[in-house]
């Protein structure tokens, strides 16, 4: 309340949205932040948007409706003969080491960019020039793995007790298609699953939980690789980390 958020409830479930998309308008609020003299603070749990800010994009070629259905036909017809991460790593050895077997949506955006450019998404990757390097301070924050976990479990019950069943259920209802990119995220899978009677809401809770803690596993290892992040501990309290952290922006 006391500090303007952005970026937050900016696309509605059925728009197309992505790292480059989200890194441009990221810039553009960097730039308006900046001109008020003050310091803007990113808060990233996606790498790979992180990265998109930080070290840039390469841009691809504009899509039509016909070239958009001829690449979903053949992804398709990819599925039908063998799974997309063994066609992404005959394609693409670089890119398959670099994305978990189970991350589907960004197993099928490498294989995209394959089937519309004819060059994979690590060659284009290393052609893009990368952006100026602006200053930069990383700080992350770990904490104990069970306590993490516990935390977890006790957001996904307190978003079902505070309305997410039913939020799910009015998107539905507005003709929103269950298996939009949007509708994929840890609790939305579920939850649409539970309304079409295909699960009950104890398993939809219980896997939501699972999602979401394999989800910030993978958070921790991406961003554990991350050159140059200051960590610190949330045992230390808040006053404490918040005093370190303004030290090293200072600097």
């Amino acid at each position: 309340q006391i500090i303007t958020h952005h970026l937050i409830d900016v696309v509605y479930p059925d728009e197309e949205f992505n790292a480059q998309l989200w890194a441009t308008r990221a810039e553009k609020s960097i730039k308006e932040i900046l001109k008020k003299n003050r310091r803007p603070l990113i808060v990233c749990g996606t790498g790979l948007y992180l990265s998109a800010l930080t070290n840039g994009f390469f841009s691809l070629p504009e899509i039509t409706k016909e070239k958009k259905k001829e690449i979903e036909f053949n992804i398709n017809e990819i599925e039908k003969q063998s799974s997309m991460y063994d066609y992404l790593k005959k394609i693409d050895k670089e890119s398959a080491s670099r994305i978990n077997p189970n991350d589907k949506y960004r197993i099928k955006r490498a294989i995209e960019i394959y089937l519309l450019t004819g060059r994979s998404a690590s060659y284009h990757r290393k052609k893009t020039k990368q952006k100026k390097k602006e200053s930069v301070c990383y700080i992350g924050l770990t904490m104990d793995r069970k306590e993490l976990y516990r935390r977890i479990n006790q957001r996904v019950d307190n978003m079902v007790t505070n309305g997410f069943v039913e939020e799910v259920e009015h998107l539905l209802s507005l003709g929103y298609d269950e298996h939009l990119t949007a509708f994929q995220a840890p609790g939305y899978k579920e939850l649409i699953q539970f309304s079409r009677g295909n699960l009950s809401l104890q398993d939809a809770i219980s896997e939501t939980k699972k999602r979401t803690r394999n989800y910030a596993k993978r958070q921790f290892t991406w961003f554990s690789k991350l050159k140059g992040v200051s960590w610190f501990d949330v045992s230390l309290g808040y006053k404490e980390i918040s005093k370190k952290a303004r030290n090293l922006i200072v600097l």
